[in-house]
């Protein structure tokens, strides 16, 4: 296996794309580091860019989705029970070359308006002042969500692939306390309040036309702490690579994880297995869901297999302190796409 170069950790204000565009590649906690959309070296139609929301108390799930692939833009939306797969609603619209006509915000933070109407689809996604404020409306579904951080840090990581301007600029954003209110079909569906976060994907890239990734993302309760993670693997330059999106919080704490390894067998139902190489996070992850979802269109080809279940294992706090957890609600994904 190729070693990584040391990680580079962005100093404040320090852009991930240099004035050529290629990637800076490196990490940061604390929010500090630049996209700026000007300085994407690509033709028109490479550039991709999405928020996607996932809310979830470990038993109702709600995803709200706007993003563009530079020749297609969409929404989504979708409410399902994660453990029994029982699905309530799903919409999406897709529009034809929007280019970057959505106006992507360039900051997972900053304060700003987010907002897709087309096909009867309305959907808002508003930051000001550290709060969110999300909003979807279609047909006879609507839902209003509030978000705020439970934890103070958040992981930004610029990841470099083989080609110069390729690039994958990507913040998660685990543990945002959430208030959900949700109707479909007239029906009112019910988040338990004590236990519901909503996890960020914020992503903005250039990515190869093959690629594939692993991704797991866990934002709940241990002890009455808040406690969560975002593990990523499979994609990327490693020999380019400076930093990772790994990380586990667990009250007021946050452990900044090395490499890490997703692995699943042929069947997606058994246990998946989620190891960090330097061994300070181990865990076993027992599916009850497959959300798989599979994409076909011109030369586009996209398979999801995103596994709902219970996580249970342990990490090693910086202090050399093991924490042990079990029978946590979360997922982990591997996706395979052409587009």
């Amino acid at each position: 296996m190729n070693e990584m170069q040391a990680d580079h950790v962005y100093c404040p204000g320090e852009q991930v794309l240099d004035r050529r565009g290629r990637p800076v590649a490196g990490y940061t906690l604390h929010a500090d580091a630049v996209y700026a959309r000007s300085r994407v070296r690509a033709a028109p139609w490479r550039l991709k860019e999405w928020d996607f929301y996932q809310i979830s108390d470990g038993r109702l799930c709600l995803q709200l989705v706007i993003g563009h692939v530079s020749y297609a833009g969409n929404c989504n939306i979708a409410l399902f029970n994660c453990q029994s797969g029982e699905r309530i609603f799903e919409r999406g619209v897709t529009i034809p070359l929007p280019f970057r006509s959505l106006r992507m915000p360039e900051s997972a933070h900053a304060d700003s308006l987010l907002t897709f109407s087309h096909g009867g689809a309305r959907l808002a996604f508003e930051t000001e002042e550290n709060q969110r404020r999300l909003a979807a409306r279609f047909d006879d579904f609507e839902a209003e969500v509030t978000l705020s951080p439970a934890v103070p840090e958040s992981v930004l990581v610029c990841t470099p692939f083989a080609k110069a301007h390729e690039f994958y600029c990507n913040e998660k954003i685990n543990l945002l306390k959430a208030s959900v209110s949700v109707r479909a079909d007239g029906k009112e569906y019910a988040f338990d309040p004590e236990r519901t976060f909503s996890l960020l994907d914020w992503g903005r890239g250039v990515w190869p036309l093959d690629h594939e990734w692993y991704w797991s993302s866990v934002s709940t309760l241990l002890d009455g702490e808040p406690f969560g993670f975002n593990l990523g693997c499979g994609f990327g330059d490693a020999q380019k690579s400076r930093g990772t999106e790994n990380i586990v919080y667990y009250g007021k704490t946050a452990a900044k994880l090395a490499r890490v390894r997703i692995s699943h067998g042929a069947d997606v139902l058994l246990p998946w297995r989620l190891e960090s190489e330097d061994g300070r996070f181990h865990a076993v992850l027992t599916p009850q869901h497959d959300r798989d979802t599979a994409t076909k269109l011109l030369f586009v080809n996209n398979r999801c297999h995103q596994m709902f279940g219970t996580f249970s294992g342990k990490f090693v706090t910086d202090e050399g302190e093991a924490v042990f957890f079990a029978d946590i609600p979360g997922f982990a994904e591997h996706a395979v796409n052409r587009w």
